[in-house]
């Protein structure tokens, strides 16, 4: 069968004189105000700690952080828009309702009881996807921001709904924010630790207390978990939207490789930024980080495009379920694959 370029081609130009149009109706000053003043307002809120147990000086980010962020962000806000119509609606309400749900739940809370404690934690949850920390540049801050909201998709959003739901059933007693991270302590149900990228839940139960965060204490069992969880963190950092499928579900699943990478970058970071001597014996002396493959990351874009060409949000969303399936099946075994 032979293809007619002609129309081809002018099928590809009436679609990009489309998407010019959808683009161009935008409500692109509505959506800009609405991340200025969440931005604006989270900093009122957040209170940030350092990972080992010093107190910080109260600072607000940087404004033209703030407002390249909020620019960055609607731009790429819009654009998911025009391209998957739908998309934003269903971050919104996936990242919306759980913090309306918590929020009054702690408002009602707080009526009854005179505890404000669920309704601090979930400020202070919601206010971590805007955190921004003060002693960044401004290129550091705004790489922040992106990466949480961007890179780190979707285990950041699911991280904040799933901290959001705890807070409200009322398993989440100690809410702490440090070096861009979430750190949610309590009676955690799920496990005695577990990370969604930004966030980092862990379990109080076998600890004296569950507002202090130090990490330097070796001895605690609780700062321990915290440093293993850190390095998985990291591995969302560098990993983005891969990280769930690439290292979640192995480890769910008990992959010995996953567990040796996080505490290895955990160590390294902790050694680097802190000082603090490792702590995990689990990885050999010569191991390297285990990253995600550019075929894994190639194969998942081309598609994406593909599924959000032919079937909008649901091509979209079902071409991602697709490629990861395929992602996390190949990082089953007990060695990381290293092509995917």
């Amino acid at each position: 069968m032979d293809i007619d370029y002609l129309e081809l081609s002018n099928e590809l130009k009436l679609w990009l004189l489309l998407f010019r149009s959808d683009l161009f109706q935008q409500p692109w000053l509505f959506i800009f105000i609405a991340w200025l003043s969440t931005f604006v307002i989270s900093g009122f809120f957040i209170r940030p700690v350092s990972l080992i147990g010093k107190s910080l000086e109260k600072k607000k980010p940087g404004f033209v952080s703030i407002v390249i962020s909020s620019l960055f962000l609607s731009l790429i806000s819009g654009l998911f828009n025009t391209l998957v119509p739908y998309i934003v609606t269903v971050w919104l309400w996936i990242f919306l309702l759980p913090f309306i749900i918590s929020l009054l739940t702690g408002v009602f809370y707080y009526l009854i009881n005179r505890n404000n404690k669920i309704l601090h934690n979930s400020i202070a949850i919601f206010t971590a996807n805007f955190y921004i920390e003060a002693d960044k540049s401004i290129l550091q801050g705004i790489k922040q921001v992106l990466r949480r909201q961007i890179w780190e998709q979707p285990q950041t959003l699911i991280g904040h709904g799933i901290g959001q739901v705890l807070n409200s059933t009322g398993f989440i007693t100690g809410v702490a924010l440090s070096d861009g991270i979430a750190v949610l302590s309590g009676n955690i149900p799920l496990a005695n630790g577990v990370c969604f990228g930004s966030y980092i839940l862990v379990t109080s139960r076998y600890s004296g207390t569950d507002t202090h965060l130090d990490v330097s204490e070796r001895n605690s069992y609780m700062m321990v978990l915290i440093r293993h969880e850190l390095g998985h963190t990291i591995q969302s950092r560098f990993s983005g939207p891969l990280y769930l499928f690439k290292y979640g579900i192995p480890s769910a699943m008990s992959q010995g490789w996953t567990e040796k990478d996080a505490e290895f970058r955990s160590d390294r970071y902790l050694l680097i930024n802190y000082g603090l001597p490792p702590v995990f014996s689990s990885y050999q002396k010569d191991h390297r980080p285990a990253n995600a493959g550019t075929a894994a990351y190639l194969l998942m874009l081309i598609v994406m495009i593909w599924g959000a060409f032919w079937g909008a949000t649901a091509g979209f969303f079902g071409a991602y379920l697709f490629v990861a399936g395929i992602i996390a099946l190949f990082n089953l075994g007990k060695l990381q694959n290293k092509i995917l």
